[in-house]
C-alpha cells in the first residue's frame, strides 16, 4: 500500500471526501527513541485548512485515517516542534500488532506539548496489504474470486476474490506472462513452480455491482513486472503495452 493506493481506496468509499496529494498527510510504521509510531512534517499553513492524516501499518494491513477539521488546532507553531516552518511530528503507536480505536495517538516529538490527536474524526481502514503476502501486492491479483465485487464488511469497500476463477484462467492459459511470456519455474525451477499473478481485463476499482467473472474471457496471466506496468500512468491493455515493448526494442 502506498500514498496513492491509500488515498484512491478512501476516496472511493468515503464519496463525501476528496482526498489529495497536497491535502494529505502519508505516513509508514517506523521506530523513533525506542518506540513505534508514524513521522509526519506538515507546513503549518496547512492547519488553516481541513487536514487528512493516513498512519499505514503494513504489517497489520491497516490505516488509521484521521481528519482533522480547519482551525481544530489553534497556533500550531505552539504546540508542534518547529522544523523550518513545517511542523515536524512523531504520533506514537500503542501496539503495532493491530490498531485500535481506543490507543492514545500523541505527538511524542522533542519540545512538542505533546498533542494528542484521537479526539479527532478516526477511522480503522482494512486493506488487507500485509508484508507477510507478497502476492497481494497489486490491487487486481486474484488470490482468492468467482463472484467479483462483493463487499466486505469492514471499514472500506472490498472486492472478494475467487479462487476458482484464478485456477480456471491458469488452466486455460498456464503460467507464462501472457505479456512477455516469463515463466517462473523455467528461471526458478520448483520455487517458481505454479507461481503467476492473474490480471482483470476489466479493472476490478471500475467493477460497481456483482457480476460473474468468465475466467476466459475476464482474465489473464501476467508476471508482476508487466502486471505493475498495465496500471502505472493510468491502466492500459495487454496489447498496448505488448505493442510498447516491441516498440522499445
Amino acid at each position: 500500500m502506498n500514498k496513492n493506493q491509500a488515498i484512491a481506496l478512501i476516496n472511493k468509499s468515503h464519496e463525501h471526501i476528496s482526498l489529495t496529494g497536497k491535502n494529505t498527510h502519508w505516513a509508514n510504521l517506523s521506530a523513533y527513541g525506542g518506540k513505534n509510531g508514524w513521522w509526519l512534517n506538515v507546513p503549518f499553513g496547512k492547519f488553516e485548512e481541513d487536514l487528512y492524516f493516513v498512519l499505514n501499518n503494513e504489517q497489520s494491513g491497516q490505516m488509521l485515517f484521521v481528519h482533522i477539521p480547519s482551525g481544530a488546532i489553534s497556533e500550531p507553531k505552539t504546540k508542534f516542534r518547529n522544523k523550518e516552518n513545517t511542523a515536524d511530528i512523531f504520533i506514537s503507536a500503542a501496539n503495532t500488532n493491530k490498531l485500535s480505536l481506543s490507543a492514545p495517538l500523541v505527538d511524542n516529538q522533542s519540545n512538542s506539548t505533546e498533542h494528542n490527536f484521537s479526539s479527532y474524526h478516526i477511522k480503522i481502514i482494512e486493506h488487507s496489504n500485509r508484508i507477510e503476502s507478497p502476492d497481494n501486492l497489486y490491487p487486481e491479483e486474484v488470490p482468492s474470486a468467482l463472484k467479483e465485487g462483493s463487499k466486505k464488511i469492514i471499514t472500506v469497500n472490498s472486492y472478494e476474490r475467487n479462487s476458482k476463477a484464478r485456477s480456471e484462467c491458469i488452466n486455460r492459459y498456464g503460467v507464462s506472462c501472457t505479456v512477455c511470456g516469463f515463466n517462473f519455474e523455467n528461471t526458478y525451477g520448483r520455487r517458481g513452480k505454479g507461481f503467476i499473478h492473474v490480471h482483470h481485463l476489466i479493472p476490478v476499482s471500475d467493477i460497481g455491482d456483482e457480476y460473474e467473472v468468465n475466467p476466459i474471457t475476464d482474465l489473464r496471466p501476467v508476471c508482476p513486472n508487466c502486471h505493475a506496468m498495465l496500471h502505472r500512468k493510468g491502466s492500459i491493455s495487454i496489447e498496448e503495452l505488448i505493442n510498447e515493448i516491441k516498440s522499445n526494442k
